[in-house]
């Protein structure tokens, strides 16, 4: 069938119209979609309309004292009991220099706390003369099996438990590589994701116990726990190294992770390595391999694109051992364990933070009121010894215009010298539940103060 050109004059028509369009939908401002609480900050994507010399940080890990009970193992997971109380699986290798006997053992106790552990007992022993020093244990929550990880040189064997008494190989070599690892499950995505330590070729300037190679990370993932594919995350752009980049000091490796979700979103544990000169390598007697570095914090929205905005805190420095695996999350507390009954955490609310140290200001993203008012988790004490002190959180409700709601200026809502995790905002008595449901923004002043997240007021809090 022949085919009838369009008229011209149409054609000219339509294109006119398109161009109308286009240019209203230009004008329109497209607002973005309300906010759900909490509001956390994280990162400066966090906020908008930034004034002052505005940071973001984290806390180390605080040392936490007094935990009874806890095996001698490296922890690896959780699983629930039915009984308000958790299994706590973790792993030990044991007669390490008996080489003909080594072994890796499985052990489980219970906790209902996170602070006292009972019950514990071994549930696998298996014998591997060239077991290396690193496992992780996970659970996968769509049936509830548990899965130990292990290296032996260039291999990685795979063990399951479907109840966590009776474990069976699956597989001697899943694949090869380094010997050091981060499995989770990826909740969001379904399946195991797996932060692997990857040795790249490197003209190292300090060869150390693994020679011209420096440690840098790589992604995998896997349906089973056993058949695993490589692949790039996001924020790779095509790459399949996470690798050290200009903002890093020189010799810095990525050593190995301890990702975890938290707070909706992943934190994760980076254990930076940089390898001395030899002749100054403190473990020189015993070990081409050199001191720890630092750990930091990295951050990410799914797991998969990672930022790394606070490469000199250092999370372990009060507590100068890395974890493994974590953390167990009890209580509103997140703590990381070892062996020995050791233990470092931090309220699970009170990782991330921005601060001033001067007069600062930021806007929240938009969100809808709620129904109960809000709370703020700030720390806005005045520092010891400062009398009068100079820190301050002060904070007003916007509309989506970004004009102030009248009765809600930030003079009315004024915290000096304070501390808390749910700090009602309150404007000389009001709370907000008459603009509920209303899209409004916070404009939070602040000044050597950290502000960690805004949230709803809970049902029945105090006011």
């Amino acid at each position: 069938m022949a085919t009838k050109n369009r008229s011209p004059g149409l054609a000219f028509a339509f294109s006119c119209l398109l161009a109308s369009l286009l240019q209203i939908l230009g004008r329109v401002e497209v607002r973005p979609a309300p906010s759900p609480l909490p509001l956390l900050f994280w990162t400066a994507q966090d906020i908008s309309d930034a004034l002052g010399k505005l940071e973001f940080d984290a806390h180390p890990l605080e040392v936490e004292e007094d935990i009874e009970g806890y095996p001698d193992m490296l922890y690896g997971c959780e699983a629930p009991r039915g009984d308000g109380r958790a299994w706590v699986y973790g792993w030990r290798l044991v007669d390490w220099e008996d080489r003909p006997n080594r072994s890796i053992a499985v052990v489980r106790c219970h906790t209902e706390d996170g602070r006292a552990f009972a019950g514990a007992e071994t549930v696998l022993v298996h014998r591997n003369r060239d077991w290396q020093g690193f496992a992780n244990i996970v659970r996968r929550p769509t049936d509830g099996a548990l899965f130990l990880f292990s290296w032996a040189p260039g291999a990685l064997h795979v063990f399951r438990s479907d109840g966590g008494a009776d474990w069976r190989l699956l597989t001697e070599k899943a694949y090869s590589d380094h010997d050091a690892m981060c499995v989770v499950w990826d909740a969001v995505r379904g399946g195991f994701l797996n932060y692997q330590t990857t040795l790249e070729p490197f003209a190292k300037r300090y060869p150390d116990n693994i020679g011209a190679f420096r440690r840098v990370l790589s992604f995998r993932r896997s349906a089973d726990g056993v058949s695993w594919e490589p692949f790039s995350p996001p924020f790779l752009r095509g790459e399949r190294l996470w690798k050290p980049d200009a903002e890093d000091p020189v010799d810095l490796e990525l050593y190995r992770v301890i990702a975890f979700p938290h707070q909706g979103r992943h934190a994760m544990l980076m254990v930076d390595y940089v390898p001395p000169p030899p002749e100054a390598n403190s473990r020189r007697a015993t070990t081409k391999h050199g001191p720890r570095y630092l750990t930091e914090w990295a951050v990410s929205r799914d797991g998969l694109d990672w930022e790394r905005p606070f490469r000199r805190r250092d999370a372990l420095e009060k507590v100068l051992w890395a974890p493994v695996q974590g953390p167990l999350v009890r209580g509103g507390a997140l703590r990381f364990y070892e062996r020995g009954g050791k233990c470092a955490g931090l309220p699970e609310d009170r990782v991330f933070y921005v601060t001033c140290r001067a007069n600062g200001e930021l806007s929240t993203p938009p969100f809808a009121m709620p129904a109960g008012g809000l709370t703020l988790n700030a720390d806005a004490r005045y520092r010891p010894g400062e009398r009068p002190g100079q820190a301050y959180v002060m904070a007003e409700l916007r509309d989506e215009g970004g004009a102030v709601v009248p009765g809600y200026e930030r003079a009315k809502c004024l915290f000096e010298d304070t501390d808390g995790r749910e700090l009602p905002l309150l404007w000389a008595g009001k709370d907000g539940r008459e603009l509920t449901g209303r899209t409004v923004r916070l404009r939070i002043h602040l000044r050597d103060a950290r502000v960690y997240g805004v949230g709803a007021r809970r049902a029945g809090a105090a006011r």
